[in-house]
């Protein structure tokens, strides 16, 4: 099964902005979303537990990964992949004006384990045609750059 994309037209913010203002940019066009009960069900379908115990392994992850990740370390989820956190900041003038205050929030980094990084690898794509939505309706919109 091939993953779903359209083009669309965005602002050129490239260096050849003069030359070509307007690119074409592929946009994922998502599929139903698996709820979090249906993929309860799927994991224990495929594991000999029940989704109860699913779930209860799921929650106890997250408070792990919250305590750890709050304490600075990287987590290593076997084949799913790592969490760290990744954090920016603005600038102070000198490392004397530097204060906390000026980290900015935390993100969650996720890099994926071998079986997800080879999915990706093998990912196909298929254009589709998508008519304009209907009653002043709008399609989910993603930066061409999280694609």
């Amino acid at each position: 099964m091939a993953v779903k994309y359209r083009l669309i037209e965005r602002k050129n913010l490239g260096n050849d902005k003069t030359e070509t203002p307007k690119k074409q940019y592929a946009q994922v066009i998502y599929g139903d979303l698996v709820e979090f009960e249906t993929f309860l069900e799927e994991v224990a379908d495929g594991s000999g537990v029940g989704s109860a115990q699913v779930k209860a392994v799921l929650d106890r992850i997250n408070i792990v990964l919250k305590r750890n990740l709050a304490q600075g370390r990287r987590v290593n989820v076997g084949e799913l992949g790592n969490f760290r956190f990744g954090v920016g900041s603005t600038g102070a003038p000198t490392t004397e004006e530097f204060t906390t205050s000026l980290i900015k929030e935390p993100k969650v980094v996720f890099s994926p384990g071998k079986a997800l990084r080879i999915a990706k690898k093998l990912a196909n794509f298929e254009k589709k045609e998508l008519s304009e939505p209907q009653n002043g309706g709008s399609q989910d919109s993603e930066s061409p750059d999280e694609i």
